[in-house]
């Protein structure tokens, strides 16, 4: 094969990658950010909470909160880098979803998971306080989708306890 008929090849077959990877402009969905990546599928992921005690798994659908008494908090979410930002939250105590799940009381803390990893720790004391909820609500709008369907607020505590994208809860005895 010649030279120019490789290179000729070579060419095709970098042109037709290139137009798959979405940048031969196609017409087809734009490519996503980083950002944007990193996000993706986690809104769904975060519909359903796996609560675990005692090794036993229940589903708490993050939809059905808002049929649950409702807690409203005002708080200043406390970030690590110094930012704050006052708001409203709204959803119920976290003591009424464990409750209706049938989980005894006392127990040792909480551990909540986070579809990106993050896992806090919430003990018993702060985990029952009223002001301790599972937020679908800010400032009367929707929890952004970055954060949610639902994030813990813990308006007793810094943003540390305050996790979002929350995947799993586990009942520490």
């Amino acid at each position: 094969m010649s030279r120019y008929m490789r290179s000729a090849i070579s060419l095709a077959v970098l042109a037709a990658v290139l137009v798959a990877s979405g940048c031969g402009g196609g017409g087809g969905e734009p490519a996503l950010l980083e950002s944007e990546k990193r996000l993706a599928g986690m809104y769904e992921a975060c519909k359903t909470i796996d609560l675990t005690d005692f090794g036993n798994k229940q589903v708490i659908e993050t939809e059905a909160l808002e049929d649950l008494p409702q807690v409203k908090v005002d708080a200043v979410l406390k970030r690590s880098n110094g930012m704050t930002k006052p708001g409203t939250w709204t959803g119920p105590s976290i003591g009424t979803v464990l409750d209706i799940k049938g989980v005894a009381r006392p127990f040792k803390e909480l551990k909540i998971e986070a579809w990106d990893g993050y896992v806090g720790r919430i003990p018993y004391e702060t985990a029952v306080m009223e002001n301790t909820i599972l937020a679908d609500t800010q400032d009367g709008k929707p929890v952004p989708e970055e954060d949610g369907p639902v994030r813990l607020v813990v308006g007793s505590q810094d943003g540390f306890y305050w996790v979002r994208m929350i995947t799993g809860i586990e009942v520490i005895r």
